[in-house]
């Protein structure tokens, strides 16, 4: 007859109580039912393992013996439990996060930063990529999550934080408005220096020019908004960004405007829709999440950067 663990449990129990009425109330169950489980455990083992002398409960040399090895099979499950606690809490979890350029300076790395320190186990590898290689690498299992700005298609795998305006930023000696925010009339013939066509934010502001009949007068094409940013400061026209990219960069040399028709990015995380989810990436989607609906207002454009 084969051993059962309730058996060994109620054996264990009766030797620490030194009674059966003790160890039932441990237990929380009848003392017919301790009687049951020992009577039970002595059939599989072939040997007593309690007696009776003078109406107290004894233990015979071999129930000794047992205890030890039982013992040491409750160490077991007890460091059984600690490592299923470590693993709960994110303990030896590695994470494998890509971010797009444009938002790895700052904020959503320092959110990060502070998941991090809630969870001293958690093993996080942070690489910068660009946004086709961040959704293939999620797609196919080589990372957890990806942070980037929302594009068409992305919306079902795809959790947004936060909206980020596209501002136009201008040199410091730039005399295009007096107010804080600009037309497409009035930018007609300035210098810009376009980010690329194949980002998100070059065809909005396009469509934005085209819809108010101007023509934009680009001098210069960069690939990131940091780059498009430095050209303005030295001097070089106008650029368009979304406001947190500036938010790292902004200084009282640089001019911000909103736009007339406002434009934003949607900025959130992908996961892969086909693996199982990374228990840890979803803790830190949610953290993230919490983060940003606690910090980010509507109220204005500069409150849709969160402040940590």
């Amino acid at each position: 007859m084969p051993i059962k663990l309730r058996q060994i449990e109620a054996f264990r129990t009766v030797m620490r109580e030194g009674s059966m009425v003790r160890a039932s109330a441990a237990m929380a169950v009848t003392q017919p039912a301790i009687s049951y489980m020992i009577s039970g455990l002595e059939t599989a083992v072939g040997f007593p393992l309690f007696s009776r002398q003078g109406g107290k409960l004894s233990a015979t040399p071999e129930a000794i013996q047992l205890l030890s090895e039982v013992d040491r099979l409750y160490q077991g499950l007890e460091a059984v439990e600690a490592v299923a606690h470590k693993i709960a809490n994110y303990g030896n979890a590695e994470l494998r996060i890509l971010i797009t350029q444009a938002l790895s300076a700052g904020r959503i790395v320092n959110g990060i930063g502070k998941f991090a320190a809630l969870h001293p186990g958690i093993k996080i590898d942070l690489d910068v990529e660009h946004r086709a290689l961040i959704t293939h690498r999620v797609n196919s299992g080589q990372a957890d999550l990806g942070i980037l700005s929302i594009s068409t298609g992305l919306e079902d795998q795809s959790s947004t934080l936060f909206s980020s305006p596209i501002i136009c930023v201008a040199s410091p000696t730039a005399k295009i408005s007096k107010m804080s925010t600009v037309t497409a009339e009035q930018l007609s013939g300035v210098p810009i220096v376009g980010l690329k066509s194949t980002g998100l934010i070059r065809p909005m502001v396009d469509q934005w020019f085209h819809e108010a009949g101007v023509t934009p007068n680009y001098t210069i094409e960069v690939g990131g908004a940091g780059t498009a940013i430095e050209l303005v400061r030295g001097g070089l026209g106008i650029t368009f960004v979304n406001v947190f990219s500036l938010m790292e960069r902004a200084d009282s040399q640089l001019q911000s405007f909103s736009l007339d028709n406002a434009l934003a990015l949607k900025i959130g995380v992908i996961t892969s829709s086909s693996l199982h989810p990374n228990r840890a990436a979803h803790a830190l989607l949610q953290y993230l999440t919490q983060i940003y609906s606690e910090n980010v207002s509507n109220d204005a454009p500069e409150a849709d950067c969160p402040k940590f």
